[in-house]
């Protein structure tokens, strides 16, 4: 199965529990390669929006520990994920954390002077508060200041999840059927200005 096929029963299977409604679509259609950074709402998401937009050749950044995971890491695999390192947990030393997280946004970087699309989540976390916390992650900062020409940078705002059972905000609720918003939005300019205002 690739993952074109996958992304398709995995929009069907999903829409029997949610009601997916997505919004700026347009901006993914226009021929151009895409940065997508979306928020972190819940474990789920990534496979929702990867569903939702399976006919996007998008290639994502996936955590090691779903990597190594027998059925997660088959998806990411499919997909063709860069192996994001866990520079919080392993055994790194600082300087080795600071090398490995530069190395990774480099990839990234690389893989857009290619014409790939990419998607990773700024936050690198699940959120576990209201609102979405970067913290001291720089490698939105690192790809944005060196973002090549043409390519496009696309917020996704995702929400309908903050409640469910696979977020880590409480309450929990079941709903049978629960509603599920995706909004995308072109903020290329600002990410390359608030880019450059950081370098000063």
């Amino acid at each position: 199965m690739d993952r074109y096929i996958f992304g398709r029963n995995m929009k069907r299977l999903l829409r029997l529990h949610y009601d997916i409604r997505v919004t700026g679509e347009e901006l993914l259609r226009d021929g151009k390669i895409h940065l997508v950074m979306p928020n972190h709402t819940a474990y789920i998401d990534p496979l929702i929006l990867f569903s939702q937009e399976w006919w996007l050749p998008i290639r994502p950044m996936g955590d090691e520990l779903f990597m190594r995971h027998w059925l997660y890491g088959r998806v990411l695999r499919m997909a063709d994920a860069i192996e994001v390192p866990d520079l919080y947990k392993s055994a790194m030393t600082r300087e080795e954390g600071v090398l490995a997280a530069s190395k990774l946004s480099r990839a990234a970087i690389d893989s857009l002077a290619e014409g790939k699309e990419i998607c990773f989540y700024p936050s690198g976390h699940v959120k576990t508060v209201d609102r979405e916390v970067i913290g001291n992650r720089r490698m939105a900062y690192e790809v944005c200041r060196e973002l090549p020409e043409g390519v496009r940078v696309i917020l996704c705002r995702m929400r309908g999840l903050e409640t469910s059972r696979w977020s880590k905000l409480k309450p929990k609720k079941w709903k049978w059927r629960r509603t599920v918003t995706i909004h995308f939005e072109d903020h290329t300019d600002d990410v390359r200005r608030w880019a450059q205002e950081m370098d000063r």
